[in-house]
């Protein structure tokens, strides 16, 4: 178990390597933490769950078809360079492989795209965010999930793609649409006066549900913050079972 263990670890590292590598990432990271500085300035933020909301929601989509174009993209070009090979001949659990490529392709990386702007946030807005610690977790928690949720479906989608091509565009094509369904369904809640409604459409986006439940704008319910996290967990496994049953590179 213990030598499992210290070869996941390796893996994990080396896939982290390739999956972070400049000049990408590097740039990406600086570009984030100086959008999230210009926001914090400019705006008056006060509460802890707003300044969150105010840097993240605007970089929330370039970080989204990152996890598109370079981490699940990523995936088929293992697959592509017949370096996936190498990783299944590894003595290591199919499953374990598939937990490397999703802690390596998506969790780590929205952990750094999301943490760099908001920790310049909190640093320059540190006198309002210290009055308001939770909410910051809180918030910044449920951006998290929600790009992992993200993150687990173009996974899910580079293993039938098998192309980076054709991955990152049917990737960026989910994110689109999901969004676009949830705002659609948002107006027309809004605009018949049909509230649950507009919560099926405030679930599908776990921030805009949370940011909701501190401003008061809605009553939500448990369902209601649990959508996106369950979401998250159902694609992951799927992401896991179909790696370890079916997927053959």
């Amino acid at each position: 178990m213990r030598q499992i263990m210290g070869r996941l670890v390796t893996l994990t590292a080396l896939d982290l390597a390739d999956t972070l590598k400049p000049p990408g990432f590097d740039i990406m990271i600086v570009l984030l933490a100086a959008l999230g500085g210009s926001l914090a300035v400019i705006q008056p933020l006060t509460q802890g769950y707003v300044i969150v909301f105010s840097v993240l929601e605007i970089t929330m989509i370039a970080i989204t078809i990152y996890l598109a174009l370079r981490g699940a993209a990523g995936i088929t070009s293992l697959i592509e360079s017949g370096i996936m090979n190498v990783y299944l001949s590894y003595p290591i659990p199919r499953e374990g492989i598939a937990v490397v490529l999703l802690i390596s392709r998506v969790l780590v990386p929205s952990i750094l795209l999301l943490g760099a702007p908001t920790l310049v946030a909190v640093i320059i807005l540190w006198r309002n965010v210290i009055d308001h610690p939770l909410e910051v977790v809180a918030m910044y928690s449920s951006y998290l999930i929600q790009a992992f949720f993200y993150g687990s479906v173009f996974a899910l989608i580079s293993l039938k793609a098998k192309t980076p091509g054709a991955s990152g565009v049917i990737s960026v094509a989910f994110y689109f649409v999901y969004n676009v369904a949830a705002v659609l369904l948002a107006h027309i809640g809004a605009s018949r006066g049909l509230e649950e409604l507009t919560k099926i459409a405030n679930s599908m986006i776990l921030h805009i549900a949370l940011y909701n439940m501190y401003s008061g704008a809605y009553n939500l319910d448990l369902w209601n913050l649990a959508f996106v996290p369950l979401a998250a967990g159902l694609t992951a496994s799927a992401f896991i079972v179909y790696f370890t049953v079916r997927f053959e590179p």
